[in-house]
């Protein structure tokens, strides 16, 4: 995220949820050179999450006019936007943010938890998306309870559904938490999204956790993860990222 975003309450923005931005990176999707954008507020409180300042909705929103002169003067040489939180799609104003992208001919990368299938089947609907990542936290069965959030796990099962059908391209991904993943568990993710264009498990980095008990876990060794990940690509092309 920008360090110092500058900051004008005033400013007439497609969302009041900006809460920084990256004006260049080629790591958020690969292959590309990106300026990534963050909205704050999400849905979920998993015990891992490294980005614990961007739960809650900005009471202070960066403006949206330095981002927006930004991508003017870039537009040429970035091939596109990325949005994430935050969960964006639980930005009401996801879709107008989505909309003027478009009409800058922006593609746009979108992360997201998938506990808002109602959300992703609009956009998908409207081709507002070019590629999409989704985060797959736990088994479905153990949703509610790492997240806090009742149904979450048959929502994001809705939403993986709907993903591998629209034919966008896309990414799963699973961070190897041990707090809420044993390593079948990912052989098991893995067949749930079979059909899919791949897999990434990422190991899990034991710092700045929204709960500090969690950075006292310790992360699985990489080999056991790598031989995880063999297992994984008999369902879908699996990666390994971290380890």
């Amino acid at each position: 995220m920008s360090a110092s975003p500058t900051r004008n309450p005033t400013a007439k923005a497609p969302t009041q949820r900006l809460a920084g931005w990256l004006p260049v990176g080629m790591l958020d999707w690969p292959g590309r050179v990106t300026t990534t954008i963050f909205l704050g507020g999400c849905d979920f409180r998993c015990p891992f999450c490294h980005n614990a300042a961007l739960i809650e909705t900005p009471a202070d929103p960066a403006s949206w006019n330095g981002l927006s002169e930004h991508l003017e003067s870039k537009r040429g040489w970035l091939d596109g936007v990325v949005i994430t939180g935050g969960e964006p799609t639980t930005d009401p104003d996801l879709d107008r943010v989505l909309q003027l992208f478009s009409r800058m001919q922006l593609p746009v990368k979108l992360d997201t938890n998938g506990n808002n299938p109602e959300v992703l089947e609009s956009v998908l609907a409207d081709g507002l998306v070019s590629y999409i990542a989704l985060d797959l936290k736990t088994a479905f069965d153990r949703y509610d309870a790492l997240t806090g959030v009742r149904n979450s796990g048959a929502r994001v099962s809705r939403s993986v559904e709907l993903i591998i059908a629209s034919g966008v391209p896309h990414e799963f991904r699973t961070t190897a938490y041990p707090g809420a993943i044993v390593l079948d568990d990912l052989v098991d993710i893995a067949r749930s999204v079979e059909g899919g264009d791949r897999y990434a498990v990422q190991q899990f980095v034991a710092e700045s956790t929204l709960d500090p008990r969690a950075s006292a876990v310790l992360p699985y060794r990489p080999d056991a993860l790598a031989a995880t990940v063999g297992r994984c690509n008999e369902y879908i092309p699996t990666m390994l990222r971290g380890a």
